[in-house]
């Protein structure tokens, strides 16, 4: 009799313990649900038991940039238009904007020409009406004594939408062109000479890759994949710069940035210099050519700022003078001629 009197009470015990936390815990929901009320409204005690809200669908994304493109040609037929009309033409303006626009037209439009959208941004949607501030830059020609100015110059349009249909909400605006940004600190600290192994590499692979003369395998790895241009742009291509992260220029380590600058010419005439940035890696005591990269080799922090001459990085590195060579770059033998 004591053993069983001990478990029942044993029994109640617990019961009650049990019984005494679940009215904590109901008197902790009923403390949120209080403050989210108060706060928040209903609509804050139905977020805090609901899902997220789904993102974007690849539908919507696509739809989305559909409807830009679409505001984008409105907004470029309409300067374009806009500019090179004259007096007389108002019927030419108001396939754009409504009549209730006053457009005072000159005696001769504008030559306009090459419209390009330079900025686009959907300001406001609502209730299937979308608003888009779409910013055109043209080239105006205009005769300045003996010579021409065909200067570009910008033009703001607001634009709106609904269901596909289009018009101006006033006519445009001349505005400032986009501004030029400071220059991000690139992570090349070493100007390296030409007959260091990274610029011997780097040289041969550019001679080969811009002009079709010479094995490109002998200047890449063999799951690179690059091949040479075809058919090929320039008849010659010499190397004039070649900076890299590596300060000893390919005589230590084993993986490289380059940013290589190289003067090509078709037929001895002369074009414009190039820039390849390229990852190099040693292998077996050869550099060859691993990618030709999307961008420059940028110093992590991004760093905003002028890049010093020379050594084109930011003012956080140092640039190295100009190393020779501590050994002779090797190349792979030519696989083909």
């Amino acid at each position: 009799m004591s053993v069983t009197s001990g478990r029942r009470a044993d029994s109640g015990e617990a019961l009650l313990r049990r019984m005494a936390a679940r009215r904590r815990r109901d008197n902790v929901v009923v403390v949120i649900l209080a403050v989210l009320a108060v706060f928040g409204g209903g609509h804050a005690i139905i977020d805090a038991f609901s899902d997220p809200p789904p993102g974007p669908s690849d539908n919507s994304t696509i739809s989305l940039i559909g409807r830009s493109q679409l505001a984008e040609s409105f907004a470029r037929d309409f300067v374009v238009t806009y500019l090179s009309a004259a007096a007389g033409q108002q019927d030419r303006i108001q396939e754009f904007v409504g009549s209730a626009q006053q457009a005072t037209l000159p005696t001769t439009g504008r030559q306009v020409s090459d419209p390009s959208v330079v900025y686009v941004s959907r300001e406001l949607s609502s209730g299937g009406v979308d608003v888009w501030g779409v910013t055109v830059s043209v080239r105006l020609s205009r005769r300045v004594g003996a010579a021409v100015d065909d200067s570009r110059q910008c033009y703001q349009v607001s634009v709106a939408m609904v269901e596909g249909r289009m018009r101006a909400l006033a006519l445009p605006a001349a505005v400032e062109p986009p501004r030029h940004g400071p220059e991000l600190a690139l992570n090349y600290g070493a100007t390296c000479a030409a007959d260091t192994p990274l610029a011997q590499v780097a040289a041969g692979f550019l001679q080969a890759l811009l002009t079709g003369s010479g094995d490109i395998a002998r200047y890449t790895t063999p799951a690179s994949d690059i091949s040479a241009l075809r058919p090929a742009p320039f008849t010659s291509a010499e190397t004039s710069v070649i900076n890299a992260d590596d300060s000893s220029c390919g005589a230590n380590g084993s993986t490289a940035r380059v940013l290589a600058s190289v003067n090509p010419k078709i037929d001895g005439a002369g074009s414009p210099t190039l820039a390849y940035p390229l990852t190099m890696v040693r292998e077996a005591g050869q550099w060859q050519v691993k990618s030709v990269d999307s961008i420059p080799a940028l110093h992590l922090p991004l760093t905003a700022g002028s890049n010093p001459a020379g050594g084109g990085t930011g003012a956080s590195t140092t640039t190295t003078p100009a190393k020779g060579p501590a050994s002779a770059a090797q190349v792979p033998q030519a696989t083909q001629n």
